[in-house]
């Protein structure tokens, strides 16, 4: 069954990384075709800005899970790589997991309650072209929440393996 599901989960950040992709590429029309009636109809679209926006967060919250898994994150091992052992490496790395997925988890479940709140009261983006507010909340969590179970899950994998199939990256100049 575990299997099963972490197949889902990572067939499902695919699609997501797939569908940001596409999302950039709609921004990029967006723009262009913005761009074209201003200053060829003399008329620009209005909305293109507001659509603009809601794309590009769409986009970095439904790849961020992708991103995740494959940790192409922005990262920093300046830590890891002062640790004098393989064990107080690995002994960073969950700690560092566990920290993030709680910090993931507290942001998910806040988002949780600015979605249902969104959802209840019928809040709107204030633009000018204006969408409901849980829209944007429900990818953000799609996001926070996805990336955090991936970051659990590497967390339990950091766990999981043996001292010595721990091969540190070559820094420069060694």
């Amino acid at each position: 069954m575990l299997p099963l599901l972490t197949k889902t989960h990572d067939a499902i950040s695919e699609i997501g990384l797939y569908t940001g992709l596409l999302a950039l590429a709609l921004i990029a029309l967006l723009i262009f075709m913005g761009t074209m009636s201003r200053y060829f109809l003399g008329a620009p679209i209005g909305w293109v800005s507001d659509w603009s926006n809601y794309l590009l967060a769409v986009s970095v919250f439904v790849t961020a899970p992708a991103v995740t898994r494959r940790g192409l994150h922005v990262s920093m091992d300046i830590l890891p790589s002062l640790l004098p052992s393989a064990t107080l490496r690995k002994a960073a790395a969950v700690l560092a997991s566990a920290l993030t997925c709680t910090i993931l988890a507290v942001l998910s479940w806040l988002l949780i309650r600015s979605l249902a709140g969104a959802w209840t009261s019928g809040t709107t983006t204030a633009a000018a072209y204006p969408i409901p507010r849980w829209w944007l909340f429900a990818f953000i969590l799609y996001g926070l929440a996805s990336s955090g179970l991936h970051v659990l899950r590497a967390g339990i994998a950091a766990l999981c393996v043996e001292h010595s199939a721990y091969t540190p990256e070559p820094t420069e100049g060694a």
